[in-house]
């Protein structure tokens, strides 16, 4: 992200600064108070910290670990107010027009479940598999809990359509995976939907991360002027 920003990939946006996990609180206060939007790429942890922060002050920031939505103690609905959004890039799967819509025909039938395969390295398995095992069968909240660093496409899908309690999330390590596969299956009344992803890995990022994911953030950027559009998850007012 850093990279695309300082190449000027996206018109009239530019890098006000970084920060990290040794950056004091006056250089923090400094870049929020120079910023018109701040983007969490970090952790469960730091997004805890910032979201509040980031908000109360009216501004947008967009949230990498969107799994700290599942923590019972910090729920979306305190940030739907504002006055600042909170922006959840859709980040390694996609569809998200056609299912939002989905739901907003009516949910009281509907099914959604999102099946993710990755490399058992990239899910802190230690154990030496030799085939694909499940190794995870939950809901999307219970999912975020269990491996915060890996679900949070699953809770902004959820958030986006049925709840992080109604989503059932499926978990496959897979020794012989080369890449990350996402397989998102909706079905209702509306219709059935099978939607599949098969993502290159970021290799900066110990197979957790697929490579689609920072430009799923950097394409927010992009529409944030025109109005967001189908690639993120608002929580928050609607700008007048």
């Amino acid at each position: 992200m850093i990279d695309a920003l300082r190449d000027d990939v996206v018109p009239h946006v530019s890098l006000a600064a970084v920060l990290d996990s040794q950056s004091t609180p006056e250089e923090t206060a400094a870049a929020f108070d120079a910023a018109d939007i701040v983007v969490e790429a970090a952790t469960v942890d730091a997004a805890r910290a910032l979201v509040p922060e980031v908000v109360k002050r009216g501004t947008d920031i967009i949230v990498c670990s969107c799994g700290v939505f599942a923590e019972r103690g910090f729920d979306v609905e305190s940030f739907s107010s504002g006055p600042g959004r909170v922006l959840l890039p859709t980040g390694a799967i996609g569809g998200f027009d056609v299912l939002a819509a989905a739901a907003r025909a009516g949910t009281r039938d509907a099914r959604l479940t999102h099946t993710t395969i990755k490399r058992p390295s990239a899910l802190r398995i230690e154990e030496r598999l030799d085939s694909e095992r499940t190794v995870f069968r939950g809901s999307a909240r219970e999912a975020a809990l269990t491996f915060p660093r890996t679900s949070n496409s699953s809770v902004a899908l959820a958030l986006a359509t049925l709840g992080l309690d109604r989503v059932e999330v499926v978990v496959i390590a897979d020794p012989a995976a080369a890449s990350t596969r996402h397989v998102v299956e909706w079905e209702s009344p509306l219709g059935r939907y099978e939607l599949t992803f098969e993502n290159a890995i970021d290799p900066a990022s110990s197979g957790r991360t697929s490579a689609i994911t920072a430009w799923s953030v950097i394409e927010v950027l992009a529409a944030r002027p025109l109005g967001i559009g189908p690639g993120a998850v608002v929580l928050g007012p609607p700008r007048r």
